[in-house]
Parts: C-alpha cells; sequence; structure tokens
C-alpha cells in the first residue's frame, strides 16, 4: 500500500492526451486573437514577425493530433496545397534561374503554414461548438483590440503605438481627396477594414443561443461601423452587409429566426446612432462618408479596378505558374506594379492560376453550404474580390480556413 501511494503521489498531474487538448484550446485561441489583431513581435520593425506568424507556427502540431481522425477531403486539401506549395516555387526558381532569397522563403513558408493550421483548425471548429466558440470569440476580441489601437492612436501618437508594437511604421492618417483614413497595425484602411469586418461572420459563428446571436449580430454591426468610421473602407462594410444578410437568409428559413425585418431594424438603430453622434457634436462627419459613395468617386474608382484586373489578367496569361514574391528578372517594369485590387488575381500571379482557382471554386462551395459558416465564407469572397489581401499572415490563414470548411458537412 505504501508503494502504491507513492506511485500514485510520483503519476503526472496530466496526461498526454490532457496536454493536447489544452495545446489545442491556447493555438485556437492565439490564431483567432492573432488573426484581427496582427501585431508586431519586435516592436519599430516592418518585417518584424507578427502575433498572426507565431499563432500559425503554435498551431501546427494540432494536425498531428487531429490527423487520424479528418476525412478524406481535409487529408487530400492538406497534403495537396503543401505539394503544390513545395513544386510551385521551385518551378519558378528553375524557370528563371534564380535561389530563393529571404521575403521569397517567408512568403511560402505562410501559405504551407497556414493551410496546415488550417486544416486542424477547421475540422476542430466543425467537429466541436466548444471549439468553434473559442476561435471565434477570440477573432471578434482581436477585432475589438484592433479597434481600440485607433483610440490609443488620438492619446499616444503613432510613435508612442509603434514603440509598443501596435503601429506599423508605414501606418498612420492617409488622406484621399481630402478624406482621412486611419490605419495602425494594418497598412492599408481596406486591410484594416477586412481585419476589423471579420467581427461580424466570427460573432454569429460563435453564438449558441438565438439571444446570444442577436446579441453578437449588434456587436458585430457596432464594430464594423466603427471601423468604417476610421478607415472609409466600402468593400470591408460590403462585404460584413452581406454576411449579416446570408445569416439572415439562412435564419429565416429555419424556426428561431423567420422575421428578416430584425435586419432591418438593426440598420436603422445603426443609422440612428450615427445622426446622433452628429447632432450632439461627435466627431462623425456625415459628409465624409457621403463623399464615399458619390457617383463619380465611384465610377472613377471602378474604372481604375478595371484597368488594373485586365493589366493583372494579361500579366498572369503570360505567367500562368506565377512569379512568387519577389522575382525582379521576371517582373521587369511590372514590378512596380505590385497591386492586383483582387486577392485571386495576386493569388494567380504570385502562386498560380491552378492554386488560386482552385481557392475560388472551394471558397464559393463553403458559401454554398448554407449553415453557420457561410457567413464567414460570403465575406471572404468579397474581400478577395476586392483587394489582393493575401500578403499576410493574416488573411492567408482566413483564405485556407474558408477553403478547407469547403469539405465540412453542413453544420447547424
Amino acid at each position: 500500500m505504501l508503494r502504491k501511494g507513492r506511485f500514485r503521489a510520483l503519476a503526472p498531474p496530466v496526461t498526454v492526451e490532457e496536454l493536447s487538448r489544452l495545446h489545442e484550446r491556447a493555438a485556437l485561441a492565439l490564431l483567432g486573437f492573432g488573426v484581427t489583431l496582427p501585431v508586431f513581435l519586435a516592436p519599430g520593425h516592418l518585417s518584424s514577425p507578427r502575433l498572426s506568424d507565431l499563432g500559425l507556427v503554435f498551431a501546427l502540431p494540432m494536425i498531428v493530433a487531429r490527423w487520424r481522425r479528418l476525412g478524406r477531403g481535409l487529408r487530400g486539401f492538406c497534403a495537396a496545397s503543401v505539394v503544390v506549395l513545395l513544386l510551385t516555387p521551385m518551378l519558378q526558381m528553375v524557370r528563371i534561374g534564380q535561389t530563393p532569397n529571404l521575403p521569397d522563403v517567408v512568403f511560402w513558408s505562410r501559405w504551407i503554414a497556414a493551410a496546415v493550421a488550417a486544416t486542424a483548425a477547421a475540422h476542430a471548429v466543425v467537429a466541436d461548438r466548444r471549439r468553434r466558440r473559442l476561435f471565434f470569440l477570440a477573432m471578434t476580441a482581436g477585432a475589438a483590440c484592433h479597434l481600440a489601437t485607433y483610440g490609443l492612436l488620438e492619446i499616444m501618437g503613432r510613435g508612442g503605438l509603434e514603440a509598443i508594437g501596435l503601429a506599423s511604421p508605414r501606418a498612420a492618417l492617409t488622406t484621399a481627396a481630402a478624406q482621412v483614413r486611419i490605419t495602425t497595425v494594418a497598412e492599408h484602411p481596406n486591410a484594416a477594414m477586412a481585419l476589423i469586418g471579420l467581427a461580424v461572420p466570427a460573432c454569429l459563428a460563435a453564438s449558441a443561443t438565438t439571444m446570444e446571436r442577436r446579441l453578437l449580430a449588434y456587436v458585430g454591426a457596432g464594430m464594423v461601423l466603427a471601423g468604417f468610421v476610421c478607415t472609409l473602407s466600402r468593400g470591408g462594410t460590403l462585404a460584413a452587409a452581406l454576411a449579416m444578410l446570408v445569416w439572415v437568409l439562412i435564419r429565416a428559413r429555419r424556426a428561431d429566426g423567420r422575421n428578416p425585418l430584425e435586419f432591418l431594424i438593426l440598420t436603422c438603430l445603426l443609422a440612428g446612432a450615427a445622426l446622433v453622434d452628429q447632432v450632439i457634436g461627435g466627431v462623425v462627419d456625415i459628409a465624409r462618408f457621403a463623399a464615399r459613395f458619390d457617383a463619380s468617386t465611384l465610377d472613377e474608382n471602378i474604372g481604375g479596378r478595371v484597368e488594373t484586373w485586365v493589366r493583372a489578367l494579361g500579366f498572369i496569361a503570360n505567367h500562368p505558374l506565377g512569379v512568387g514574391w519577389s522575382s525582379p528578372q521576371e517582373l521587369g517594369p511590372f514590378r512596380g506594379l505590385t497591386v492586383s485590387h483582387n486577392g485571386y488575381l495576386f493569388m494567380a500571379r504570385t502562386v498560380g492560376v491552378v492554386a488560386a482557382a482552385a481557392l475560388l471554386a472551394l471558397h464559393v462551395r463553403s458559401a454554398l453550404k448554407l449553415d453557420v459558416f457561410a457567413p464567414l465564407a460570403v465575406f471572404v469572397l468579397v474581400m478577395m474580390s476586392s483587394e489582393d489581401l493575401t500578403q499576410g499572415a493574416s488573411f492567408i490563414f482566413v483564405a485556407c480556413l474558408t477553403a478547407a470548411l469547403a469539405f465540412r458537412r453542413r453544420a447547424p
């Protein structure tokens, strides 16, 4: 009995399985939070790794723990993604006779890590509602903290935020036609709104009851409104609105949500809040918002984007395998025209046409499931169609996650 008692005293307090579950919860929380708040891990350095990069690295062991439980679709997605993302840069380098440089290595490593981590995360959030809530609530919290950096910008200034990793050295205030647009951890207003706007599909996916769903819908919509006040991003606002509309249509088909007027009431309340702020002397400038939707401004914007898309398509036709992240000899004069204004075109230009087409098809398939993850897929489709966001780890992971979710069974 004494030996037995000693054995129990010396037994480990937790098992390997318990440690694996603890790691998985921590990885999902870090991934979700880091996606929408990609703070700099080395303050003041533009090329510093971000919290989203750390989240990807920390989440990689999840694939080992979940591999046996993955369906054939997810296994195939993971394996095919890794193979394509390994072979494509090799073919690109062989074609132009170059060796990979550090930016190329980082770019491709992010894609590979995102595809692997997204496979495990997709299985976790579909198979377990508690994991789903944890991940999407963490994503919502990250978006809220992202918005909080705009308030801190007024207090501390860009220099103060940059010193603690809460602002990029290239981000602060930008103006276009006298319209002030603010960024902090993101380096472009549209990219910032893409991350903040993820709060809408995240709130909808995290909710478990009808009351929670309604409450979180208001929270997500309020965050999008605040994000638009700061960034004036039309694409991100439209993506969030369409994600909300898809949710309303899905709930209208079910017993707990047959009244689509709730969406209209929500919209009116948000518009009313903006008007009240204007009346009591707040900082909201309605004319500033209206200028973003001026007909001549929209025509000019759409015309410029179409011209960019045509130019990008011409380049892609000549380089169907892509040219990677940085290939000066191959890019030539196109080197300076790095904006595609379309995530799928940008991916085709860098990763290749096959990978870009496959990603687009999986995103559409994911949206057509019309379940709790459909708003996320719709949001990603709209944002990817309007901005070349697949550059940083945050949206690369979100794009891969949405693609991996295409292999799910319809979730409640």
